[in-house]
């Protein structure tokens, strides 16, 4: 019951004094219970059982005729024929313990079954045959029973004369349970605030049960009754929204108190389906048919019954709204597959295009990349090349001076062998041989060139050889013969014949040694001279 202790919201003031009602929270709260209300049957069925139960143990008349009232109460909104069985029972044992009052309160719970099953001229026959001791005439229960039947009857009245009749029959009961029930606060507030509205003082009779209920908000927490009172005057004074707030209490009331003979939520489904919201009006509609069903309440049958086709229609027009919302819905959405199914096909092609051009700057940056290392190899070799010519030009200068230096300083000893007249001297000088000694230097000097510019090329060199076959030169800043030629070769001279020239060799001499190397060579024999021009 927690939730319903917010009922101050009813009478919660804004900034500007307007009264604030939640009502959509609440109505959620009420359809939960709507939703899953087995859990308030079974308990309903467990105090019925124990009911049942302490009936079976029950010894004597008096604790027979008290434990039947226990199971009265139990039943009495909640299954009316099964109240009307247990109070005429009631009433026999009553009869039997002989007291006037317990065979009258028997009686008036007879009547209240009567009431219930819509028997209204049965219970107020009955209820009239009653003696007035001043038990009864004190009795809150028996003018209770006056008023309801009589307004129940009031509303069931076939012409204006009968109406009125019982129309007065009703204001004086109700000036009656203002003074029976001046001790019973919720009662005595409820019957006055009857009389004010058929006085027309609505205003008044809101006044009375707002207070009312801001004072004992714990108590009107717990009483449908009050709250559906509370709708009626809002609805007289034309404020739907709280009239929909009260009657939404007094429904989520009723219903966890598993009461089936309840009009809170039919009218509040009426007034819903009023608003427009046939879809909740339905659902809390055929939930109280099946309450009223259910109960056996015959006398909410017949004004239930009355509000069925309304909302039925409205129901019926609702799904017809989302018949032609869904039809309207999947054309929508099947033009949209259209589209789409178009959009990802124009995509899928778009995005093939793009993948082969992809694959085609993929194939371009590659051959880009080949070309740029192949630049760079190329830019490397040019580089080198220049080197090389820079160094061995430089040093054929100084070679080309030193020669001619040589020359000169010949000439001029051959001049003064000549001047003396030492003619067998200078034959001798002419005839001597100086091929080799030069031939030897030079070799020298190329190799000190070579091994400047390769200062590892005799390692790396040896590294495409087979293990064992290394080429090791006698003599440090050295080549040998083999070494020399594939020097020529990593300078880019790969002619045989230039290279014997070069060496003085014949071409057939350099090519045994080239081959002589490759046939100890780890790399294949088409790819060696590569491999020594990429040392």
């Amino acid at each position: 019951m927690m939730v319903l202790l917010g009922v101050g919201l009813a009478f919660g003031k804004t900034s500007h004094g307007k009264t604030t009602f939640n009502t959509d929270s609440l109505l959620t709260v009420l359809d939960d219970i709507v939703a899953g209300r087995e859990p308030i049957e079974e308990n309903k069925q467990r105090s019925i059982a124990a009911a049942q139960h302490q009936l079976q143990q029950a010894r004597g008349d008096e604790a027979m005729f008290d434990a039947l009232g226990e199971v009265f109460g139990q039943y009495r909104k909640y299954r009316l024929d099964s109240a009307l069985f247990y109070a005429r029972k009631r009433v026999v044992v009553a009869q039997r313990i002989g007291i006037a009052d317990s065979v009258a309160v028997a009686t008036m719970n007879v009547v209240d079954g009567l009431k219930g099953l819509g028997r209204f001229q049965d219970g107020l026959d009955l209820l009239k045959s009653v003696p007035q001791s001043p038990y009864v005439k004190d009795s809150n229960y028996y003018y209770y029973l006056l008023h309801s039947i009589t307004l129940s009857l009031y509303k069931e009245a076939s012409d204006s004369e009968q109406a009125a009749r019982y129309a007065s029959l009703l204001r004086s009961y109700r000036d009656t349970i203002s003074t029976v029930n001046a001790d019973e606060p919720l009662g005595y507030t409820i019957n006055m605030s009857e009389i004010f509205m058929d006085e027309k003082r609505y205003n008044a009779a809101l006044g009375l049960l707002t207070d009312f209920g801001a004072e004992n908000r714990e108590l009107v927490a717990r009483d449908a009754i009050y709250w559906c009172t509370l709708a009626d005057v809002y609805g007289h004074l034309g404020n739907s929204e709280a009239k929909k707030y009260c009657l939404t209490m007094g429904a989520i009331i009723d219903k966890r108190n598993c009461v089936k003979t309840y009009t809170s939520l039919q009218d509040l489904a009426l007034l819903l389906n009023e608003e427009g919201d046939s879809e909740r009006a339905y659902r809390y509609i055929t939930c109280a048919m099946g309450d009223i069903m259910a109960g056996n309440a015959r006398s909410r049958l017949l004004q239930v019954s009355q509000y069925m086709p309304i909302i039925l229609d409205a129901h019926a027009q609702v799904q017809r709204r989302i018949r032609a919302n869904r039809i309207t819905f999947d054309v929508v959405v099947g033009l949209l597959v259209l589209v789409l199914a178009v959009v990802l096909l124009y995509l899928h092609k778009r995005n093939c295009k793009l993948t082969e051009m992809r694959h085609r700057l993929d194939a371009k940056n590659q051959e880009l990349v080949s070309l740029n290392e192949d630049l760079k190899v190329a830019n490397s070799r040019l580089g080198e090349s220049n080197k090389i010519k820079e160094t061995y030009i430089a040093q054929l200068f100084k070679i080309c001076t030193e020669y001619i230096d040589e020359m000169e300083k010949f000439r001029m000893s051959l001049a003064r062998k000549f001047k003396a007249g030492q003619v067998a001297d200078i034959k001798s000088v002419v005839s001597k041989p100086v091929t080799t000694d030069a031939l030897k230097d030079f070799f020298r000097k190329f190799d000190m060139i070579f091994l400047e510019l390769f200062p590892t090329f005799v390692e790396d060199f040896n590294k495409l050889l087979q293990p064992g076959a290394e080429i090791i030169p006698k003599e440090k800043d050295t080549l040998t013969t083999e070494l020399r030629i594939y020097a020529l070769v990593r300078l880019g001279i790969n002619d045989s014949t230039k290279i014997a020239g070069f060496l003085h060799y014949s071409s057939q001499t350099v090519y045994n040694y080239r081959q002589k190397v490759r046939n100890r060579a780890i790399v294949p024999k088409d790819k060696f001279v590569e491999a020594v021009q990429n040392l």
